[in-house]
């Protein structure tokens, strides 16, 4: 007798479809359920997010597979609970939100709840997306393509549009000790309005090479970390998932250095570059009157960022990495280092605090502005 499938989403065509929409979108979903990650030539690593463990390699997604997507957990084995499709992958990350998951004989979220989930964050409709087959030699052509294209973002949101639509400065980095000054200067605000993505979020734009048009943003929530569910959720409200950080959808963080459209004709000018990693690192540098820093997002150096780093006329790298408890931070730096040692003369500094954010500006001026004024005597 034949097994009767009860799954309300069941045509193959359009959830390879699919498939392919959250492979576009994939950093989003790594953003969403906080994981970890880098991306390698065919594969992205990340920690496993859907059994919970901080082995930062854990999970392997082959998101440039000669025949499908797929992905392998590589210390729990997670695949062979939940299949090893990208959707598969995804249930497994929300029956971990959603019931903590941990193990099998958890409980967990069905496939048609992992693709209502994906089609309401995407804002699709299963019944107008169009079915596609996976052809191989389509897929292969399609590799060739993106190959080719341009590591260059473009945007497509000016300022003004932006500026109008949110609180500039932002409060919430204003009660962290950031100027009024910086902040209106990077058009840093709290987006307050009801039901939109960065709602309750302190919002940070990031520009293109020329400081122009907006390619992406990275928002802050505004709230503490929550200490029943390590969330940071609205604390009046029962616990739900809300990431400490989230990018816009479909901003390609691994093309882009922060603060580059203001940073480069200084970088330029005293040939060094100094590599942090977040956002507020940057402003601190800024309020010190450190011009020529840039921002990962993160602690690894992408490939399209190692270029961008490459035409920017720098002669020396200085890296500033965070003091993390389990030495990530330093482990980070000394990555770095080996990507930038055959091309330049690299610095990387140990700092007193947490990170830069932290500094105050006498600090900066005492244990970073010696390095960089080091770094640009040399080549004097």
């Amino acid at each position: 007798m034949k097994k009767i499938s009860h799954f309300k989403y069941k045509d193959q065509g359009k959830l390879n479809q699919l498939t392919d929409i959250v492979v576009d979108n994939i950093e989003d979903i790594y953003e969403y359920f906080e994981a970890e990650y880098h991306k390698g030539k065919k594969v992205y690593f990340s920690n496993c997010f859907i059994h919970g463990g901080d082995n930062k390699s854990a999970l392997n997604l082959y998101y440039d597979a000669d025949y499908r997507v797929h992905f392998k957990c590589r210390t729990h084995g997670c695949e062979k609970h939940f299949g090893t499709s990208l959707i598969s992958m995804v249930r497994g990350a929300l029956s971990n939100v959603k019931y903590n998951w941990k193990v099998p004989g958890d409980k967990t979220v069905s496939f048609d709840e992992t693709v209502e989930f994906l089609l309401n964050r995407y804002k699709l409709d299963f019944g107008q997306i169009k079915a596609q087959s996976l052809n191989v030699g389509n897929h292969e052509f399609c590799k060739v393509v993106n190959a080719l294209s341009k590591n260059k973002l473009t945007g497509t949101i000016d300022k003004e549009f932006y500026r109008k639509r949110v609180e500039i400065p932002s409060k919430y980095f204003l009660n962290r000790g950031y100027t009024i000054e910086v902040l209106d200067d990077y058009d840093v605000g709290n987006c307050k309005t009801y039901g939109k993505e960065f709602f309750n979020r302190a919002v940070v734009p990031i520009y293109d090479d020329d400081g122009e048009m907006i390619v992406g943003f990275t928002a802050r929530s505004i709230f503490d970390q929550c200490k029943k569910c390590k969330s940071y959720h609205d604390p009046n409200k029962q616990c739900y998932h809300f990431p400490k950080w989230r990018h816009s959808k479909g901003f390609q963080k691994e093309k882009s250095l922060y603060n580059f459209w203001k940073a480069k004709d200084h970088i330029l000018e005293s040939g060094v570059i100094v590599i942090v990693e977040s956002p507020g690192n940057v402003w601190r540098l800024e309020e010190a009157g450190i011009h020529n820093s840039v921002a990962l997002f993160g602690t690894v150096l992408n490939t399209a960022q190692k270029q961008l780093i490459d035409e920017s006329g720098a002669l020396s790298v200085i890296i500033i990495m965070d003091n993390d408890e389990n030495e990530a931070g330093q482990k980070a730096a000394q990555k770095i280092k080996e990507q930038c040692e055959k091309s330049y003369r690299v610095y990387t500094l140990d700092i007193n605090k947490q990170d830069v954010g932290e500094m105050n500006t006498n600090e900066i001026t005492e244990d970073i502005r010696p390095w960089i004024n080091k770094a640009k005597e040399i080549y004097k």
